[in-house]
C-alpha cells in the first residue's frame, strides 16, 4: 500500500474525509501489500465513493475493477477482486463468493462501467438531461449526466468531475447516482429515471412562476447551501443553468447539479450564498421580452422598496415581483455578511408559512422510524394553488424523537398585501421557526401542480 503502483493515499483533509459520514460496508478481507509482498488481514471500509483502510482510501470513480475465482482441487475456491487504474492495481481476497458479493454490490456503483456503449444508448432531449436506453428488455431509462473527457484533460477539472461524483454520492442528491460508464470519448453518470429541466429554461419557455413555488425553490437551494456548510464545504457552480426542476415528478423536486469543489481553495459558502441572490434576482426581474438580466442593479431593489413602503403603491412591471419582502431578501443575499442561517428565516418564508394551524396527529410507531425520509414533504395541490392555500407535512427523521408528535400543518388564506420587513417580525418569526421545525427541508405536491405547468410546454 505504499509504492508508486499503490492506488492508496491518504484520508487526511480530503473531500473524502469531510463526506465519509456512513460506513455503508465494513468486511475483514486480505489484502495483498505490493511494498513488503505480503498477504494480510485487514478491516475495509466502503464509504461513498471511497474504499478506506488504516486511515488511506482509494477514490473508486477513478477505478475500474474485476473478478477472478481460483478453484482448487478440492472445489473450495478463493475470489479475488482486482481494483485497478492507470496508476496501478489493489488485490482484496475474500473469504467466501457471498462477501465477494457484498463487496461487488458498491463497487459497481462507484467504480467505473467502460461497456457503456455496448449496454446503453443515448437518446437526447430538448431542454433537458439526455436519458440513456439500456439495450435489455425491459427498456429500463436512466438520467444521464454526460462529460466529454476532451473537456476534462486538465488534472483540476478532472478532480471537480470526481469531486462530484463524491458530492452526489454522499448527499443522495437527485437524480440518485445508479452507475458511472465511460467510453472513449466520454463519461455517463446514469441515475434514477426524471425529466429533469433547468431554471434558465423554464423561464426562456414561458413558464409562470408562482409565489409559492419560487419561495420553495429558493428556500430548497439555501438548505442545500446549508448542507454543504455542515461538512465546510461549498457548492461553487449555483446558477440558472445547474438548477434542475424535475417536471415529471408528483413533487416538486430540485437538483443543484455540476458542483465545482475544489480542496484548498478560498471560495467558500458566502460565494453561493451571493449566487443564490443572483439567481432569484434573475428570475424577479426577468423582462416580458423574454431577457434574464446578467447584470445586478442594487439601486433598483432598493427604489422599489422605497416605493411599496408607500401607501396606495402600484405593482411594477415585473410579473415575478410579488411583494417587498421578496426584495428584502433579495437586498440581503447580495450584500456582504448574511448567513444561511439567517437566510433561512427570512420574512419572506415566514409570509407563505403564516396563519398555519398546527394539529396534532396520533403518534408514529417506532416500528416506522426507519422509514421516515430525511426531507420534509410541502404538499400542494392545483386547487390549493389558485386560492393560496397550501399544506406542509413533516417527516424527517434526524429530528424526530420517539415522543414526539407529527403534525400535519394547514393552511389558511396567506396575507397577500404587501408587507414592510421589520426587525420585530424577523426575530418573532426565528422563535417561530425553531420552535416548530417545520421548514428542515421541503418539496412541493405536484400532482397538483398541473396548474402551474400547463402554462408551459416542456419538449
Amino acid at each position: 500500500m505504499h509504492d508508486q503502483k499503490c492506488l492508496f493515499q491518504k484520508l487526511e483533509g480530503t473531500l473524502a474525509e469531510k463526506l465519509c459520514i456512513k460506513e455503508l460496508l465494513k468486511e475483514q478481507v486480505i489484502i495483498y501489500v505490493q511494498k513488503t509482498k505480503e498477504f494480510i488481514q485487514k478491516e475495509m471500509i466502503i464509504s461513498f465513493n471511497a474504499l478506506i483502510i488504516d486511515n488511506q482510501y482509494i477514490e473508486l470513480s477513478k477505478c475500474q475493477f474485476e473478478e477472478r475465482v481460483s478453484k482448487p482441487k478440492n472445489n473450495e475456491g478463493i475470489n479475488v477482486i482486482i481494483i485497478k487504474s492507470t496508476a496501478g492495481k489493489e488485490y482484496l481476497i475474500t473469504s467466501n463468493s457471498q462477501q465477494c458479493l457484498r463487496i461487488k454490490i458498491y463497487l459497481k456503483k462507484f467504480c467505473v462501467n467502460k461497456n457503456y456503449s455496448g449496454k446503453y444508448r443515448l437518446q437526447e432531449q430538448k431542454n433537458c438531461l439526455p436519458l440513456s436506453q439500456s439495450y435489455k428488455k425491459n427498456n429500463q431509462y436512466f438520467s444521464t449526466i454526460k462529460f466529454e473527457k476532451k473537456q476534462l484533460e486538465e488534472n483540476e477539472e478532472l478532480q471537480m468531475f470526481h469531486n462530484q461524483l463524491t458530492i452526489m454520492h454522499a448527499f443522495q442528491q437527485i437524480p440518485n447516482v445508479i452507475r458511472v460508464c465511460e467510453d472513449a470519448q466520454r463519461y455517463y453518470i446514469l441515475g434514477e429515471n426524471m425529466k429533469l429541466q433547468s431554471l434558465e429554461s423554464l423561464l426562456l419557455n414561458g413558464f409562470e412562476f408562482k409565489e409559492v413555488p419560487i419561495v420553495s425553490i429558493i428556500f430548497m437551494i439555501l438548505q442545500t447551501i446549508q448542507k454543504f456548510q455542515a461538512k465546510t464545504i461549498y457548492h461553487g457552480n449555483i446558477n440558472l443553468q445547474n438548477i434542475y426542476v424535475n417536471i415529471n415528478s408528483p413533487t416538486l423536486q430540485i437538483a443543484s447539479l455540476f458542483p465545482k469543489y475544489k480542496e484548498h481553495n478560498i471560495k467558500n459558502i458566502e460565494k453561493d450564498i451571493y449566487n443564490v441572490g443572483k439567481l432569484l434576482y434573475q428570475i424577479t426581474f426577468y423582462t416580458q421580452r423574454g431577457e434574464i438580466p446578467q447584470d445586478i442593479n442594487l439601486n433598483l431593489i432598493q427604489s422599489l422598496m422605497d416605493q411599496w413602503s408607500q401607501p396606495n403603491s402600484q405593482r411594477t412591471q415585473y410579473r415575478f415581483l410579488y411583494r417587498v419582502s421578496q426584495l428584502n431578501l433579495l437586498n440581503q443575499l447580495l450584500s456582504p455578511g448574511i448567513t444561511v442561517e439567517v437566510a433561512l428565516i427570512h420574512q419572506w418564508f415566514v409570509n407563505i408559512k403564516q396563519n398555519l394551524k398546527i394539529e396534532p396527529k396520533q403518534l408514529m410507531s417506532k416500528a416506522f422510524l426507519t422509514t421516515i425520509m430525511e426531507e420534509q414533504e410541502f404538499h400542494m395541490t392545483s386547487s390549493q394553488i389558485l386560492d393560496h392555500r397550501v399544506t406542509i407535512t413533516q417527516q424527517s427523521y434526524q429530528e424526530y424523537e420517539p415522543d414526539e408528535e407529527l403534525y400535519p400543518i394547514r393552511c389558511q388564506l396567506i396575507n397577500t398585501t404587501q408587507m414592510i420587513p421589520s426587525k420585530k417580525k424577523h426575530d418573532d418569526a426565528k422563535i417561530s421557526l425553531f420552535r416548530s421545525k417545520t421548514f428542515t427541508s421541503s418539496t412541493i405536491k405536484r400532482d397538483s401542480l398541473h396548474e402551474i405547468t400547463k402554462q408551459s410546454t416542456f419538449k
